[in-house]
């Protein structure tokens, strides 16, 4: 499918890929696009938009995603932390379930109307994230700093503030007595 290393202000559109390698896209639209099982290498997407596509168990390596949006898409079983800075991606009403974000400078990162479940979040910066509407269930935070990060809309996550800085974060009732689990207490 794709020709040339280069593209700019392009709109794929249902087009199924199993490899791409060594591509730069500047202010490209993919809609309805199929990456599923992809080896995407060396790429390099910026001011991109992904509506509707599936990345699904995607193999990144020394990508680059700067001001990257995924919209109702689906980004299951997929490892970021092999990406390249910048990274610089929203997620908005996306299934990101099973990812992991190990060691990845995610500050001011927007998770909006989307599910995260059992995904890592290993030794992140994640200071002032948003995560509005999500469902975190079984995810990992381990290690990150939350500072002023936002889940005052969010469910069903576990956060241990013992080995996360939270500082300044923002939690809302009912959820955020999530943190009395990981305390050595009986409540009756």
């Amino acid at each position: 499918m794709f020709k040339t290393d280069d593209y700019w202000e392009e709109e794929f559109k249902e087009i199924k890929e199993q490899k791409l390698n060594s591509i730069y896209f500047e202010d490209c639209i993919f809609i309805n696009c199929d990456f599923a099982n992809s080896y995407i290498q060396n790429c390099k997407f910026s001011d991109c938009k992904f509506i509707s596509c599936d990345l699904s168990l995607s193999k990144l390596k020394s990508c680059v995603f700067n001001d990257v949006c995924f919209e109702k898409s689906k980004l299951i079983g997929i490892s970021w932390s092999s990406c390249d800075e910048p990274f610089n991606v929203k997620f908005d009403n996306c299934n990101i379930s099973q990812n992991s974000f190990h060691l990845l400078d995610l500050r001011k990162m927007k998770f909006i109307n989307s599910i995260i479940k059992d995904s890592g979040f290993e030794q992140c910066n994640l200071q002032e994230a948003i995560f509005d509407n999500c469902d975190l269930e079984f995810s990992d935070f381990y290690n990150n700093n939350l500072k002023k990060a936002n889940f005052e809309t969010s469910r069903n996550y576990l956060i241990n503030p013992q080995i996360n800085d939270i500082e300044k974060a923002i939690f809302s009732l009912p959820e955020a007595l999530s943190f009395l689990k990981l305390l050595p207490i009986v409540i009756k």
